[in-house]
């Protein structure tokens, strides 16, 4: 049985290996940035379409009962016949006669997108 002896790299040929390892390292950090700006990108069209269509808006989540009449052109009791029918969820603040009715945004803006339909 005959054993090989390992073969020796040249410093030249060495050289040429650690040139490629360098290229290919370079190239894969370039890949991976082309990746994470892609899915910034991405992450930020996704998130202007959805502050676009308002289920997304930082500054306003919810809505008072007022606000939602007013842009909406509907008057308090419609919306309090909504909310018997269970079309739309209002959650109240204060007690008694003093309570407001404030309804998420979210789900003014489906309940008139449906009722427009």
């Amino acid at each position: 049985m005959e054993t090989k002896t390992p073969q020796r790299l040249t410093s030249k040929e060495f050289a040429v290996i650690c040139r490629m390892i360098s290229e290919l390292k370079e190239e894969v950090l370039n890949v991976k940035n082309g990746v994470h700006a892609k899915i910034d990108l991405v992450t930020k069209s996704i998130k202007d379409a959805f502050e676009g269509f308002g289920i997304l808006d930082p500054d306003e989540d919810t809505w008072t009962e007022q606000q939602v009449c007013e842009h909406y052109h509907v008057t308090r009791r419609t919306m309090y016949n909504y909310r018997k029918a269970g079309l739309i969820t209002g959650y109240k603040t204060g007690a008694g006669r003093n309570c407001k009715i404030n309804y998420r945004k979210a789900d003014v803006m489906e309940l008139f997108a449906s009722e427009n339909a």
